[in-house]
Parts: structure tokens; C-alpha cells; sequence
């Protein structure tokens, strides 16, 4: 009798491991369903600027987070904060070092690769053409290879706003004679400050965001910006000089962190490469257009002067001790490299 209830006992056992197994495997496809779900999860590509609605940096943003969106088949996801929410440019580019965003389109080109202080050269370029031809070929990628020291990879470069032209509230620009004295606002860019400096201004740094208020409140007398960007931030309701002297070009890189960017897939890099490329291409297009239309509005409310060739000139003459400077006494770039731009 005891045998018999021993064998029950066993086979009971026995048949209860079995169930048991059948259930452990059944669980399996759980947890695979759990990792698959979280592998699911979209990348997040938090990304900054500083400029408002309806701007072509804005606008061509748009389009990127479009592009790499419907590219990547809703794996990455773009989120975009404009108009300095998340920072001036010099708060954002060290987020975006720090990978605490993983990009921004902004200047401040000494905070990333001081090589980039080349194209800022005054009157290095005669066209804007000429500068694209630049940035987009194998000398721009050499340029922003500089930045990878700084945990920074720039996808693109593009045109942040095609020239830069003086506006003010005492007189009009004709001569480096008429920039002496005045408190011009710049940004902290060293290639702006001492190409102010040498044409006889005071310069005053002060953040983008806060230019409107100082301009209004005379903290500054005048500003140093292309016209879209002067009719986009509304400069021209504060100031009644604008002189089109046309001294400077900015380059617009897409700085984005190092690591981050090296995190993803092949397939990812590259769409997101080219998209950024879209992108610049895209907001070229649009900077060259709102350009011209800019100038129109600005002529609506400020006296506007356009320097004549020789008025130009004494500005071109004064300004290569600049070169000089940057050359020689920082060493951030050399005059080989100056000369390559030069023959494009």
C-alpha cells in the first residue's frame, strides 16, 4: 500500500514539474515582448536655437525634425526649442558639449573651434555664393573637423544670415570716422570685437535675446546684424540709421554633441547627416529671400545708406590689421589657410 502511494506521490511530482516548465517557457515571450517594447522607445534629439518664429533657421528647423522623423520611420524624435528657451548660445553650445541637448544652431564660435573665426573675416567674401562654395566643399569639412575636440560634431554649415550691416541711433556710417565713440552691441565673437575695435567703435557684448532692450534703452547706441535678423527681432522699431556696409559674413553650423551623434546605428548617422545638409540648403534658400525682403521693411522705418565702392574701401583698408591679428598673434588659423578661400 505504501509503494502505491509513493508512485502517486512521484507521478504527481512528476506531472507538476512538466506544467511548471510548460509555464516558464510560456513567460519567455513576456519579457521578450518587455525588451522589444523598450527598444521601441524613440531616440530623442533635444535641439536649441535662439531665433524666433517665422525666421528662416526657425522654419528650415521645422523641416528638419520633418525629415528625420518621417526618415527614421518615428525612430528619433526632434524636439525643438526656439527663441532662447532653453538658454542664450553660449548656455545652449556647452548643454550640447555636455550632451545635456544633443544640438543647437548658434554662433559663438570661439566656444567650439576658434577655425571658425575664419570665415568671419572682414571682407573675406565678395558674394554669398562664394562663401556656400566654402562651407558645403572640402575645406568647410576641414574647418569644422576642429570642433570634435570640443565633444562637438558640425553636420553643416551654412549662411546665418547672408552680410552684416551697422544700424544706430546717432548718424549714418559713411567712414570708419563716423563709427568712433559709438557703443555698438556685438556678440561674443572676438572676430566681431576687434573688427569694431579697429574701425573705432566701442563694442558693448551683450546677449541676442536682450539686444532689442538694450538698443531701446541706450545701454547700446547701435547693432551689428544682417537685415533679416534686424527686421525679424524688430531692431529697426529702436534705432534710425541703417548703413549697408556689408563687412562681414557668419557661418550657421549645426553643432551637435560628439557622443551622442557616435551612439547611433550607421543608418541613423546618415540620415541624420543628410538631413541636416537638407536643411542648410534649405535655409540658405530662405536667408537669401528674406534678405531682400527685410531690406524693404527696414527702409520702411530707418533712413537706410548703402556705402559706395570707395566709401567700402577705406573699411576694407582698415580692417587687415585684423587678419593680422588673428594670424599671427592668436595663431587660430594661417594665412595658407586665408589664401585657400581665397583662390575658390
Amino acid at each position: 500500500m505504501s509503494k502505491k502511494i509513493l508512485s502517486l506521490l512521484l507521478a504527481v511530482l512528476l506531472i507538476s514539474g512538466i506544467f511548471a516548465g510548460c509555464a516558464s517557457k510560456e513567460e519567455i515571450p513576456e519579457t521578450a515582448n518587455e525588451t522589444t517594447e523598450k527598444s521601441a522607445q524613440p531616440i530623442v534629439m533635444k535641439v536649441g536655437h535662439t531665433h524666433s518664429a517665422g525666421t528662416p533657421r526657425y522654419q528650415s528647423f521645422e523641416k528638419f525634425k520633418e525629415m528625420v522623423e518621417e526618415r527614421s520611420n518615428g525612430a528619433i524624435k526632434v524636439e525643438i526649442y526656439p527663441s532662447g528657451q532653453l538658454g542664450n548660445e553660449q548656455e545652449m553650445i556647452e548643454q550640447a558639449k555636455l550632451g545635456t541637448i544633443q544640438g543647437v544652431r548658434a554662433g559663438r564660435f570661439d566656444d567650439v573651434a576658434t577655425e571658425l573665426l575664419v570665415y568671419t573675416m572682414p571682407f573675406l567674401f565678395d558674394d554669398v555664393e562664394s562663401f556656400q562654395k566654402v562651407t558645403r566643399g572640402e575645406i568647410g569639412k576641414k574647418i569644422a573637423k576642429a570642433a570634435e575636440k570640443n565633444n562637438i560634431i558640425i553636420l553643416s554649415t551654412g549662411d546665418a544670415g547672408g552680410f552684416r550691416n551697422i544700424t544706430n541711433n546717432v548718424r549714418p556710417i559713411k567712414s570708419p570716422e563716423d563709427l568712433k565713440g559709438l557703443k555698438i552691441r556685438t556678440p561674443g565673437v572676438e572676430s566681431i570685437i576687434k573688427t569694431m575695435e579697429t574701425f573705432g567703435a566701442n563694442p558693448v557684448s551683450i546677449p541676442y535675446v536682450e539686444t532689442y532692450m538694450s538698443l531701446k534703452t541706450g545701454v547700446a547706441d547701435g547693432q551689428e546684424n544682417p537685415c533679416v535678423n534686424i527686421e525679424s527681432m524688430k531692431f529697426d522699431e529702436v534705432q534710425k540709421y541703417m548703413s549697408v556696409i556689408e563687412y562681414q559674413v557668419h557661418p550657421d553650423p549645426f553643432y551637435v554633441n560628439l557622443e551622442w551623434f557616435n551612439s547611433l546605428s550607421k543608418e541613423n548617422q546618415d540620415l541624420v547627416q543628410k538631413a541636416a545638409e537638407d536643411m542648410t540648403s534649405i535655409s540658405d534658400e530662405m536667408t537669401t529671400k528674406a534678405n531682400v525682403e527685410a531690406l524693404e521693411k527696414i527702409k520702411a522705418n530707418l533712413e537706410v545708406n548703402v556705402l559706395t565702392d570707395e566709401e567700402k574701401e577705406k573699411f576694407k583698408e582698415l580692417a587687415k590689421p585684423v587678419y593680422d591679428y588673428f594670424v599671427n598673434e592668436k595663431g587660430y588659423f594661417t594665412q595658407e589657410l586665408i589664401d585657400e578661400i581665397k583662390a575658390q
